[in-house]
């Protein structure tokens, strides 16, 4: 693969991340489609197959790219969509194993600052490890 068309290839799947993290804390998990995704980034649905496997992929990388603002502490935590998608990736963990697991490292390794997503994060940290054992 040629290295303009590997660029390209990473805007795409940057805008359509961004995108996605969007339409996810709007729309929420359940609700959103990949077709107002792939429209909220000027692409067609067939743009995020290109990229992902499935929803699934899509969200597992969404989740990535959150946790990796998470982790970065208060000042990348800003964006509009972050306390919705905290919020709804929650959610989402009470109900999927993997997942809970998966957030609740990264609600342990998120900086607090004091500021009020990290004290939500922190909140959810203890809230997630009860809900664990709850399940076994």
């Amino acid at each position: 693969m040629g290295i303009v068309r590997q660029r390209r290839k990473a805007e795409t799947r940057a805008l359509l991340l961004q995108a996605g993290l969007s339409v996810f804390a709007e729309r929420g998990i359940e609700l959103a489609t990949l077709d107002e995704v792939a429209q909220a980034a000027g692409f067609t649905k067939g743009a995020i197959y290109r990229q992902f496997p499935s929803k699934g992929g899509f969200l597992l990388a969404l989740f990535e790219q959150y946790a990796a603002v998470a982790r970065a502490g208060a000042g990348a935590r800003q964006a509009s969509w972050f306390i919705p998608l905290t919020i709804q990736f929650a959610a989402q963990a009470m109900r999927d194993p993997l997942l809970r697991r998966r957030f609740a490292v990264v609600l342990t390794e998120a900086p607090d600052g004091g500021s009020p997503d990290g004290q939500l994060l922190k909140a959810l940290g203890r809230v997630l490890p009860a809900a664990h054992a709850s399940v076994r």
